[in-house]
């Protein structure tokens, strides 16, 4: 049985008996907790009105405590009822832009400033030793996910932040099952809901669309038109006889020449399985909550495996508690028998630093021809000088401003040509890509500041605006 509290004005009221169509979802791709309910919003006079506003805090609880915090974000009036809707803290994270700085501190020691600096209390923070050195402008979310971002590039696992009642946790993702036990009643015997004959039969989808089964690790050569400065390639020889090959350019920084050969593996062992995703319903279980682990048996469907959770919608209706969940296949037993080539050197490669970013001279010369294509419009394939596409715009300012001779290409094309540049110290000039499932569809030119001069869309052009969320990675020519 759940309890819902209202708090208005420092005052707390148990709406428990007025709350009706309780729901909650969660994702792990947009973290934060949306919660959703009704009351009656009806004029009869045996009908209690219950006026809830934005900015409202609402408190669900169930026997073991506070389950969701969260505040009201919107209230529809739909006679005969009112419609809330509510975001845990979570909300802030993501409305909140801030300016930081952090100079040689922990990942975990920079989370811990962030949170003060937005008032968000903190449950636990995870050890998370990697070095941060950098200026952050953009929004809290976007930091938290960037500093997540660096201690996984160190340490190659994974981690992942969640909201408990109002205080923040962040943590290594579990990679073994939790037990969710449900006892229907006194005289019923408790059961787990994911046993084979408690869930929903579901729908079960497996895809080779995004494997890699051979990977060659490039350093790029300083020099436009020739070959990869090193390449080494290592391949899964059983699934490209088995799937056929599907292969990708992995670039490394020259720093990395040293360790070219392990990123190359680590990136063959992280995209060399099949997609398996899994929809599923449960009778609803508090401790499901995306980034949790699953064992899921079923016979139709042919599995019986680890499974982890990526969302989940909870609805409770009466006294009846359900969710729905989607599932990402967590544990694949891929080969390790790799076929490794030889390291091909053809150039010295310096392995101290990234590269030189576009010095202050020559940012200045692309910086004005950049400005000069703003409110251009943008057609799809052109590069200038009247209008552009984002990876036109690319090529023009480059060559124009004598800063880099460089060739015309797509996105992809320049992702593939970069020195990848760590996401806590990009340099004007460098190139800020964005990816869908690991294919890169837009590139734009870092001007500093957290800013971007790109050509965007065929609606407003060329235009110099904040960088966007969820940028996939930076890169140098």
């Amino acid at each position: 049985m759940y309890k819902v509290n209202l708090l208005k004005d420092g005052v707390s009221s148990d709406i428990t008996d007025m709350v009706g169509e309780i729901s909650w979802s969660e994702d792990m791709d947009s973290v934060g907790l949306s919660l959703s309910f009704s009351v009656p919003d009806s004029e009869e006079r045996y009908v209690p009105r219950l006026l809830i506003m934005a900015g409202d805090i609402i408190s669900v609880s169930n026997d073991e405590g506070e389950l969701i915090k969260a505040v009201v974000v919107s209230v529809t009036r739909n006679f005969p009822k009112r419609n809330v809707k509510a975001y845990d803290f979570g909300f802030y994270l993501n409305k909140n832009d801030i300016v930081i700085q952090f100079k040689d501190k922990s990942v975990s020691d920079c989370l811990r400033e962030l949170f003060g600096k937005v008032n968000i209390p903190v449950g636990e923070i995870c050890d998370m030793p990697a070095k941060v050195n950098g200026v952050y402008i953009k929004s809290v979310n976007e930091v938290i996910k960037d500093l997540i971002e660096i201690q996984q590039g160190n340490d190659s696992k994974k981690y992942y932040y969640e909201l408990r009642g109002d205080k923040i946790y962040v943590f290594q993702l579990p990679e073994e099952p939790i037990e969710y036990i449900f006892k229907p009643a006194v005289n019923v015997a408790a059961f787990d809901v994911t046993q084979r004959d408690a869930h929903s039969r579901g729908q079960y989808t497996h895809s080779i669309e995004n494997m890699k089964n051979r990977v060659t690790a490039i350093i790029n050569s300083k020099t436009t038109g020739n070959m990869p400065a090193v390449e080494f390639t290592v391949s899964d020889d059983e699934n490209i006889k088995k799937y056929g090959l599907l292969s990708e350019n992995y670039s490394v920084n020259s720093e990395d020449l040293d360790n070219i050969k392990s990123l190359a593996k680590n990136e063959l062992t992280d995209k060399n399985n099949l997609k398996r995703e899994l929809t599923m319903d449960f009778i609803g279980h508090d401790s499901a909550r995306p980034g949790r682990v699953m064992h899921i048996i079923d016979d139709f469907l042919g599995i019986d495996d680890f499974f982890r959770i990526q969302s989940v919608n909870h609805k409770v209706n009466g006294d009846i508690h359900t969710m729905s969940c989607t599932l990402n296949f967590l544990k694949e037993n891929t080969s390790s028998n790799f076929t490794e080539s030889k390291v091909i050197q053809r150039e010295d490669v310096s392995s101290s630093g990234n590269g030189s970013a576009v010095s202050s001279g020559d940012f200045g010369k692309l910086s004005s021809i950049l400005n000069a294509q703003v409110g251009k419009p943008y057609v799809w394939g052109a590069e200038g000088p009247d209008s552009f596409d984002c990876s036109g715009l690319v090529c023009y300012a480059f060559n124009q401003s004598g800063v880099k001779s460089v060739g015309r290409t797509t996105a992809q094309g320049y992702y593939n040509m970069c020195t990848k540049i760590s996401a806590s110290n990009p340099q004007p000039g460098d190139l800020v890509f964005w990816a869908d499932n690991g294919k890169v569809y837009h590139v734009g030119v870092y001007i500093g500041d957290g800013m971007m001069i790109n050509a965007e869309n065929p609606n407003v052009g060329v235009r110099k605006t904040k960088l966007w969320s969820n940028v996939y990675a930076y890169g140098r020519l």
